[in-house]
C-alpha cells in the first residue's frame, strides 16, 4: 500500500486558497484529476470550491454545524485515508481501489452533497415537490434542512448557469456528472431503497462512501459550542445537534475497515444521562448498513468499537457552559433535545422503524432507549426548561 502523508486540516477560518490546494491535492483530488472523460474538470473543481465558499460567506443560517468548505475537507481527507480490511494481499486504501472516473464522481459528489444547506432559494426545488414543503410552512431552518437533497441539481445547474467565467453546459450533462449528482442525492437514504438501490455500477459503493464519512462527521471539531452558547440563535433541534457533535472526540478514520470512536460527557451530569450514549453507539453503528454496498468496491467494514460502552469519564470542556442555553438548563433537558436530534433508527423508535429495518439490524447489537424518553420526544407533557416549569406551576395553580 502507498504511504499516505497525513495533513492537518485546514484552519476553521478556512481561506479559499487553503480549501482548494487541500482538496486538490488530496490523495481522491489527484486521483480525480488524472480523469480524462472530463477536460474541463481541474477548472471546474476549482469553480466549484469557490462557489461553495461564496455560499457559505452569505449563509444567514449560522445556528447549523459547519456544511461548509471544512466540513468538506474532513470528508475529503477522511476519504483519502479511509484504508481497506486486510486480504491476504495486504492492505489497500480506499482510493487505490477507485478508478479516475469512480474517483472524479465521488469528489464531485462530496463537493456538492450538502451544497442545498448554503441556499434558501425555493426555486430550486423539483417541479414535482409536494406542496407540503413549499418555503413558508415551517420555519426557515427546518425548511433548509429537509428540502437541502432535492435542491441539488437545479442549485448546481443554476449556479453554473449564472457564471460567465467558463460555460459548463457539456460538462454538466455529461454522464459522469448526472450520475455523481445522484450519487450525492442518496447520502439521505439507506441502501436498499429507490435512489441508492437503484444506482448502476458500483454508484451504490461511492454513495455508501460519502454516507458512511458524513455520517462519521461527528465529531466536537465539526462546531464551536462556546460560539453557540454565548452567541448564536436557533431551534432547538440545532442546539440538539450542536451539542451532540460535541460528544464525540477526536476524529473518527476508517482503518483497515474498522472505526474506533471515543466520547466525552457534557460536566454536571450524571448516569441519567446514559442514553444520550447508548443513541449515540447505535448512531455510529448504522453504518454497517453501508457493508454490502461498500464490498462492491472491495471496501466493506468489519467493525465499530467504542472506548467504552458507558459513560465516558473524560468531561468535554466546551460543554462547560451547557447550562446558559436557554431552554437547557436542567440535565433533563439537555437529554430531551440530544436525543430528539437523533433520526428514529438511531433510537429504536418502534412507532417509526419499520420491521424489515429491525431484520436488517439484527447483530448489530444495538442498544434500547427508554420508552418513556422516546414518548416525551413526541411532545406529551415533558417538562424541559424552568420556563416550562414556571408555566405548568401557574396552570396547576389556577386549576
Amino acid at each position: 500500500m502507498t504511504s499516505v502523508l497525513t495533513r492537518p486540516l485546514p484552519d476553521p477560518d478556512i481561506t479559499l486558497r487553503d480549501a482548494a490546494d487541500f482538496i486538490l491535492d488530496s490523495r481522491l483530488g489527484r486521483k480525480a484529476l488524472c480523469c480524462t472523460e472530463l477536460p474541463k474538470l481541474p477548472l471546474f473543481l476549482r469553480d466549484l470550491i469557490g462557489t461553495i465558499y461564496r455560499l457559505t460567506a452569505s449563509c444567514h443560517l449560522p445556528e447549523f454545524t459547519d456544511h461548509g468548505l471544512r466540513h468538506l475537507c474532513s470528508i475529503v481527507d477522511r476519504v483519502s485515508q479511509w484504508t481497506c480490511a486486510k486480504t491476504p494481499h495486504g492492505t489497500k486504501a480506499l482510493c487505490e481501489v477507485l478508478d479516475d472516473n469512480q474517483s472524479a464522481m465521488l469528489l464531485i459528489a462530496i463537493l456538492i452533497h450538502d451544497i442545498g444547506m448554503l441556499s434558501q432559494r425555493p426555486e430550486d426545488l423539483p417541479s414535482d415537490r409536494p406542496q407540503l414543503f413549499a418555503k413558508g410552512q415551517m420555519d426557515v431552518s427546518t425548511w433548509v434542512r429537509q428540502t437541502h437533497v432535492s435542491r441539488i441539481p437545479r442549485l448546481v445547474n443554476r449556479l453554473f448557469m449564472e457564471s460567465q467565467t467558463y460555460q459548463y453546459t457539456d460538462l454538466l450533462k455529461h454522464q459522469l456528472v448526472q450520475r455523481a449528482t445522484t450519487i450525492a442525492q442518496a447520502h439521505e437514504k439507506w441502501p436498499w431503497e429507490a435512489g441508492f438501490a437503484d444506482l448502476p455500477g458500483k454508484d451504490p459503493g461511492l454513495a455508501a462512501v460519502i454516507a458512511v464519512a458524513d455520517l462519521l462527521d461527528e465529531d466536537a471539531s465539526r462546531c464551536d459550542a462556546t460560539t453557540l452558547i454565548d452567541h448564536r440563535q436557533g431551534n432547538m433541534l440545532n442546539y440538539g445537534h450542536w451539542i451532540r457533535h460535541c460528544l464525540t472526540t477526536g476524529r473518527i478514520l476508517v482503518h483497515e475497515g474498522t472505526i474506533t470512536i471515543s466520547f466525552a460527557r457534557p460536566p454536571f451530569t450524571d448516569g441519567q444521562i446514559s442514553p444520550v450514549y447508548a443513541a449515540l453507539r447505535n448512531h455510529y453503528r448504522l453504518v454497517k448498513l453501508y457493508t454490502k454496498p461498500l464490498s462492491k468496491l472491495g471496501a466493506g467494514l468489519l467493525d465499530v468499537v467504542f472506548s467504552t460502552d458507558s459513560i465516558p469519564a473524560e468531561v468535554c470542556v466546551e460543554l462547560s457552559n451547557w447550562r446558559h442555553i436557554s431552554g437547557i438548563q436542567t440535565q433533563q433537558a439537555l437529554i430531551y433535545h440530544v436525543l430528539n436530534s437523533f433520526f428514529s433508527e438511531a433510537l429504536l423508535d418502534t412507532r417509526k422503524v419499520t420491521t424489515d429495518f429491525m431484520n436488517r439490524i439484527k447483530g448489530f447489537r444495538l442498544e434500547s432507549i427508554d420508552s418513556q424518553l422516546l414518548s416525551n420526544i413526541q411532545g406529551t407533557f415533558e417538562v424541559r426548561s424552568p420556563y416550562e416549569q414556571t408555566y405548568n406551576a401557574l396552570i396547576s395553580a389556577s386549576e
